[in-house]
């Protein structure tokens, strides 16, 4: 079929859509919600995927979490210390290089008249290496801090940007449970799962605001950094067995891979994605199934129109070529509609719901070629049979 035959097919097929504007349009809305369905899907997915993988790989992929849990059937609260850390890296060396604590109370932060919900978490100076903590003004505490428990702390970004939004946050003074700190540096740390940030202050420091608790020792998170090519999986296991020893078998902490969250997190995506595809691909089922209807009472409504030009020569292909055609811009301009639905629709869902959304070029060709798709394959059945009309018969069809 030559170039310009091919023309003068697409030109008779864009005819007949722009003859019946309101079928076309209510033809393509299948193929409209379908397409605006997959790009929503994926960014939505993309959006939580990228945002959970982000939150344990702040954790450290190559690290060890230890968190204090109620001992079962006894009445301790805690039984993690600040001990058990030094403890286990003597006993795993040289598995373990480095060890952390961590000791968490949620606090009411106060700068003059702003104020700011957050984790006040007592650490040591090992902390900012070990969970690769990035500053973004001043510094982190100090092992002089740590070992004077002095009154300082380090605000994360969105306490910084909350309590000091006109001035720079180093320099300036907060209160917490009434003791005033002195702000020495600010930290790029999003909030925490609680969904309040943190604010970090020396483990001593931490340990004399209340609630104090009956052991000022007591930490609620021990957090171990793994030596090069260690399985954290494999030490995961070692590091229960070795505080299980430690604690006199009470089960008062559980132990946390972060490598293994992410892959479970993916597997999770993954079946979210499965059912999310298939509920869009359900729509551009039925939008599919639109198309060829609308098609095949087209086929039947334009059965003179295909005997005359069957008549004056057009070929079965010819006929073809045109029904292909008309079905394929019907799927184009609903991929078209549809991405621009999707992509608002995404961004609507993150402002109102406050949901993480990510719109990928790749999303948008796999949406547009789903479309295209839809509109080719529905419009092929259609297009056959118009095809297969006989010449004589059309001619007298009325």
């Amino acid at each position: 079929m030559n170039r310009a035959l091919l023309g003068r097919n697409i030109a008779i097929g864009a005819e007949a859509l722009r003859a019946h504007p309101l079928r076309s349009a209510l033809t393509t809305s299948g193929v409209v919600f379908g397409v605006g369905a997959v790009i929503c899907m994926l960014a939505i997915g993309k959006g939580a995927e990228t945002r959970a993988l982000g939150e344990y790989r702040r954790l450290g992929i190559h690290n060890l979490h230890v968190e204090a849990r109620p001992a079962v059937g006894r009445a301790a609260v805690s039984g993690l210390i600040a001990a058990d850390a030094a403890a286990l890296v003597i006993e795993l060396a040289p598995h373990i290089e480095a060890a952390t604590v961590a000791r968490v109370a949620d606090h009411k932060v106060w700068a003059r008249a702003q104020s700011a919900d957050a984790t006040v978490t007592g650490v040591t100076p090992a902390y900012a290496a070990i969970l690769a903590t990035e500053m973004t003004a001043g510094r982190f505490v100090s092992d002089l801090d740590a070992a004077t428990g002095a009154a300082v702390c380090v605000l994360s970004t969105p306490i910084a940007l909350a309590l000091f939004p006109a001035r720079p946050a180093v320099g300036e003074f907060v209160r917490v449970a009434g003791r005033a700190l002195r702000v020495v540096g600010v930290v790029r740390t999003a909030a925490l799962a609680n969904g309040k940030p943190p604010l970090f202050v020396p483990l001593a420091t931490a340990a004399s605001l209340p609630p104090g608790g009956h052991d000022p020792g007591a930490v609620q998170r021990l957090v171990l950094q793994l030596a090069p090519g260690a399985d954290p999986v494999l030490f995961g296991a070692v590091v229960e067995r070795a505080l299980l020893r430690r604690h006199a078998g009470a089960d008062d902490f559980a132990v946390i891979v972060p490598s293994e969250l992410i892959r479970k997190a993916q597997r999770t995506q993954r079946i979210f994605q499965i059912v999310m595809g298939s509920i869009a691909g359900i729509s551009l089922l039925v939008g599919g199934i639109g198309i060829a209807n609308i098609l095949f009472a087209s086929v039947v409504e334009r059965t003179s129109e295909i005997g005359l030009r069957r008549a004056v020569g057009a070929r079965r292909a010819d006929i073809v070529a045109q029904f292909v055609f008309e079905a394929a811009a019907i799927g184009i301009a609903g991929g078209i509609a549809g991405i621009m639905l999707g992509v608002a629709g995404t961004f609507i869902v993150a402002r109102a719901a406050h949901w993480p959304v990510l719109v990928t070029p790749g999303g948008i060709l796999l949406a547009a070629g789903t479309a295209l798709a839809t509109g080719l394959v529905s419009g092929s059945a259609p297009a056959r049979r118009a095809a297969t009309v006989d010449a004589i018969v059309a001619l007298r069809h009325e």
